[in-house]
């Protein structure tokens, strides 16, 4: 029983239904996460404190997002029948409903679950002639001649309780429905823009699957300016990659970036300037990679925020990237002044690509400041000017130009 005497704000899935192959909705997988992971997050993102799964058995799926929910501090539940369900609500909590294996489109749900800030109690329809309740009547059943079920629902958990007098083996999202109904709960009728093109789909086969997380990827992956070149083609390949590495790609291209641009140092320490640099370049590259990963995967896993990893990242591969132009000054003979150069030209790139695109993780910013963040391109540069003996003059025009930059800047 909770002990909480607040209301909370509860959600209400399941995973047992299965696809058209037999295997449960909740597992199949879209743009690198379950289905039941998407279910979860759009959950959390209506500010659902609590989630109650209703399943045959605690899968290892149903145990992974158990464990990632509590350990954003929120409430997990998995259950096997209405009166567990009745156990975990009090009467004056909010409940939330998700149809098994439906992936609504987030912003659409949102506006259909939310007025003027506040959870609108509702029932979600759909026309009766919509190709989803045509094709699937056992999911989104009827409700009268014109409207059936859209699969989603907002209402008063009382209605939960009333489940204790109704048969135990019975659906329990579909009884809840109908006590709805009978408590004069409002219709919402879903726009029929968010019932285009996928938007509002129901799991029930991969290859709708795939139809969809491939309009997600082509929507969201991020498109870099050709003023950033290689951040361009570093974004280009994500979105070619995608989703195989969504999940482990942004990890796996951090390490390999820091791993080169120290090797890349070490290598400008021992004398051997221009291949230091071009390793620095091939880290910062990976380091690239990385942050186009993980702005993709921000934009798909929609509670997911931008993580310190990437601004940690982006820092320790420029400090490398500072101290190899350093030690490739250094090693050629350079005066003290000089091999300073490289520590201003990258401080002021930094400050001159503030507010971009790559800076951020937004589409904020401008085609010009972009360039600035491109240090694969800014050290591949830098390598050439090294192995042709014009590093400092090199460095020095680079700094003015970031400096030209900074004092250009509009003043907010």
């Amino acid at each position: 029983m909770i002990t909480s005497e607040a209301p909370l704000r509860t959600a209400f899935i399941s995973a047992v239904k299965r696809t058209d192959r037999g295997d449960l909705r909740a597992h199949a997988m879209m743009a690198g996460r379950s289905v039941l992971g998407w279910q979860v997050d759009c959950a959390r993102s209506l500010g659902c404190e609590r989630i109650i799964c209703l399943c045959d058995g605690a899968t290892s799926e149903v145990l992974a997002q158990q464990s990632l929910v509590e350990a954003s501090g929120a409430e997990f539940h998995a259950i096997r029948g209405n009166l567990q369900l009745a156990s975990l609500v009090r009467a004056d909590d909010e409940l939330v409903m998700l149809l098994d294996g439906l992936l609504p489109d987030p912003d659409a749900l949102k506006s259909l679950a939310f007025s003027d800030g506040a959870l609108a109690k509702g029932i979600a329809t759909i026309p009766a002639s919509h190709a989803l309740a045509e094709a699937y009547p056992d999911d989104f059943e009827r409700i009268d001649r014109d409207r059936h079920w859209a699969g989603f629902a907002a209402m008063r958990a009382s209605q939960v309780h009333k489940l204790a007098d109704l048969p135990p083996d019975s659906d329990p999202m579909s009884l809840l429905i109908r006590l709805g109904l009978q408590s004069r709960v409002e219709c919402r009728e879903v726009e029929q823009s968010a019932l285009e093109n996928k938007r509002w789909l129901l799991a029930t086969s991969q290859e709708g699957l795939i139809e969809r997380e491939q309009a997600l990827v082509s929507s969201n992956a991020a498109v870099s300016p050709l003023s950033a070149p290689l951040n361009a083609a570093a974004d280009g390949i994500v979105r070619q990659i995608a989703p195989r590495w969504i999940e482990k790609g942004g990890s796996v291209c951090a390490i390999a970036g820091l791993a080169l641009v120290a090797m890349g140092l070490a290598v400008s320490g021992y004398g051997y300037g221009a291949a230091g640099l071009a390793l620095a370049a091939l880290g910062a590259f990976s380091g690239g990679l990385s942050a186009a990963w993980s702005r993709l995967r921000a934009a798909l896993w929609f509670s997911e925020a931008r993580s310190k990893r990437d601004n940690q990242v982006a820092m320790a591969i420029d400090l490398f990237c500072a101290i190899a132009l350093t030690l490739a000054q250094t090693s050629s003979g350079a005066s003290l002044p000089a091999a300073a150069l490289g520590i201003l030209a990258i401080g002021l790139a930094r400050l001159a690509g503030m507010g971009s695109p790559q800076a951020t993780g937004t589409g904020a910013g401008t085609v010009l400041g972009a360039f600035w963040c491109d240090r694969a391109l800014h050290m591949a540069g830098f390598a050439i000017a090294a192995s042709t003996g014009v590093l400092a003059e090199v460095l020095a025009l680079f700094s003015l130009g970031a400096l030209l930059q900074l004092m250009l800047r509009p003043r907010g």
